[in-house]
This record gives C-alpha cells, structure tokens and sequence, in this order.
C-alpha cells in the first residue's frame, strides 16, 4: 500500500484519565471512518489513528493499493482530473478528523493545531505539474514515480502504464518569454527591493506539551476489516 494522505494535529488540552483517553480516541476513530466511507471514492483502503495523551497529539493515515487507485482515478474523465478529485476527497476527510477531534474541548476555546500532506497523491501532482512546465522529461516523471513507489511500482502494471500515458498526454503550460528591462530601471527595481526588506522580529521558542503518558492506536487494515485498538504506556 502506499500512503495517500495524512494528518497531524494537536490539542493543547488537560490530560485524561487512560479510560477517558482510550474512549476518546475510539469514538474519534469511529466517526472519521464513518465520514471517510462516505467521502472518499476508492473500493477499499487501510485508516491508521495514533492519539498520544498529555494534551491530545495524533495522527491519521490512509493508505491504498496502486490497484484501488487505479480504480478510483479511472471513474473520472481523465488521470488528471481523477488524482485531483481523490486528493481533494482526502484532504476533506482529514479536515473532518481534526475538527472532530477538537469538538469535545470546544467550550474552552481551543483549536487544533493542522498539519496535512497528501503523501503519494501530492507528489505526484508535483510530477505533472514539472512535466507541464517543461521542466521534466515524461521518462524522468516515471522515474521519480518508481522511486517514490518502490516495489509497489512493480503490482499494479496498468496503474504504471496509465500514469505514463497520462504523462505524455499532459499539455504543456505556455512559455513566458523573458523581457530584458532597461539598465536604469533594472538597478531601480533591485535597489527598492534592497529598501524593503525587514528583518523579521524573533518570537520566543513555543513552550513544548508535557510528555505524553498513552497512546492510543486503532486502525483498520480495510472497509471490511476488523477495528483493532491497542494501548501504549510511553
């Protein structure tokens, strides 16, 4: 399987009791992967959510085989359209994750710190967009392509020969042509910008979260798989 998109996110909120702790991250586990079944269009996929107590840090992953993204990206007009509706989809559903993690703190004001990746999908989006630009061979896209997959490159053939297709296939984004400026002006411009630049003021170091006591892991290795829940003292 490779990763196709995660999210980090932090609370800043008392510590619970390990009861308290295991139900809350549970309940979250639950409602996201209700909310995940009904968002992200792919026939089967794995749902990883770490929650470490003493403030609430986590963590949640989904994963997929090349073959289900093949599936998945296939049910739209094209691979392009298709990788950016699914990515789309899982940046909605991590949205989703951090959201409801926060709700049951939010009467004292506290918002989530978010951090999401799109993993695979967003790195190959950047692959197109190099591809487009003039600034990567199709050969060299697939190359990268190879090497970010590993081995998984080599069990999902179609995935690989439609991804190379849809490399070739790609149009190419119109060239600007650079305008030389006038000496005078050019030394103007580069010695505003000299003018303007400020230094940034330097912020205190943030106060770290106390150390974390549990973690908590529940996760599902697919749609029809059993939910597996596992307690951690750290």
């Amino acid at each position: 399987m490779v990763d196709i998109g995660t999210t980090d996110f932090y609370i800043g909120v008392p510590s619970m009791s390990r009861r308290e702790f295991e139900m809350y991250s549970t309940h979250l586990f639950d409602e996201w992967e209700i909310y995940v079944e009904k968002i992200l269009e792919l026939p089967d996929y794995s749902l990883v959510l770490e929650v470490e107590e003493g403030s609430v840090k986590a963590i949640g992953k989904i994963a997929a085989t090349l073959g289900l993204l093949y599936i998945g990206i296939g049910n739209y007009g094209s691979f392009v359209s298709g990788l950016q509706t699914i990515h789309d989809q899982v940046s909605t559903v991590g949205d989703f994750l951090a959201k409801r993690a926060a709700a049951p703190f939010a009467s004292s004001g506290l918002k989530p710190k978010i951090r999401k990746r799109g993993d695979y999908l967003s790195r190959l989006q950047s692959l197109f967009v190099k591809v487009q630009r003039g600034e990567m061979t199709v050969e060299q896209a697939m190359c990268e392509s190879e090497a970010l997959l590993g081995d998984e490159a080599t069990t999902a053939p179609e995935f690989m020969q439609m991804l190379h297709e849809s490399f070739k296939r790609a149009p190419l984004f119109p060239q600007q042509m650079p305008l030389p400026l006038d000496t005078a002006e050019q030394d103007a411009l580069l010695q505003g910008s000299g003018k303007n630049r400020q230094h940034r003021p330097s912020h205190p170091k943030p106060i770290l979260p106390p150390p974390q006591q549990f973690r908590v892991e529940v996760w599902r290795e697919s749609k029809k798989g059993k939910r597996n829940v596992r307690v951690i003292k750290l």
